[in-house]
């Protein structure tokens, strides 16, 4: 009798521990309706025709530092760049070129901008902070956009009127990792 109870206590016991973790990832994993309607909305967003592409100039690196020219593209896609990669983040000062271009060649996304206001810049922190493994945001004097979002070989560029999370998402989740070196997250 003494081993029945035991074994009946110990399924119990077994059964109320699965139970309880599967409970507790069905909470954890559960979406809000704030976060359902945010991914019905990158999913119905359109890139189409928004999306510039460009020949790729190379992916020759040189020490972190050099002075590197002649980018074809405003920002850079691609090219000579930095043997360092710029770290994901978010950047108060500029980020030197060379650097971005090779944590673009790493599948990263780099949000560049100029002279927006300070409620869009919020805005972009947001989308840096829900990207931090694939984004570097930064000002960029030289963008001759407000807002340019760039991968390998690629831009999106946008004035504040066009900003869209739901785009700027649907543009990320297209092209980190399209590149040579994936290993964005």
């Amino acid at each position: 009798m003494k081993k029945n109870t035991t074994l009946i206590i110990i399924v119990l016991t077994t059964i109320l521990g699965i139970a309880l973790i599967v409970g507790v990832s069905y909470l954890a994993n559960k979406k809000t309706p704030e976060e359902l309607a945010f991914e019905k909305a990158i999913e119905d967003a359109s890139i189409e025709g928004m999306i510039e592409e460009f020949e790729i100039e190379g992916r020759e690196h040189v020490q972190p530092g050099t002075d590197v020219e002649g980018y074809k593209t405003n920002p850079p896609t691609s090219g000579t760049h930095w043997s360092e990669a710029q770290t994901w983040g978010k950047y108060d000062e500029e980020v030197p070129d060379g650097a971005a271009v090779h944590a673009l060649e790493h599948g990263g996304i780099w949000i560049s901008y100029n002279e927006i206001s300070d409620e869009m810049l919020k805005v972009l922190e947001e989308i840096q902070s829900e990207n931090s493994g694939s984004v570097v945001l930064s000002p960029r004097r030289k963008n001759d956009s407000d807002i340019v979002i760039a991968s390998w070989g690629r831009t999106m560029r946008l004035s504040e009127a066009e900003v869209n999370k739901a785009v700027i998402q649907k543009y990320i989740n297209t092209y980190k990792n399209d590149s040579p070196e994936k290993l964005a997250r």
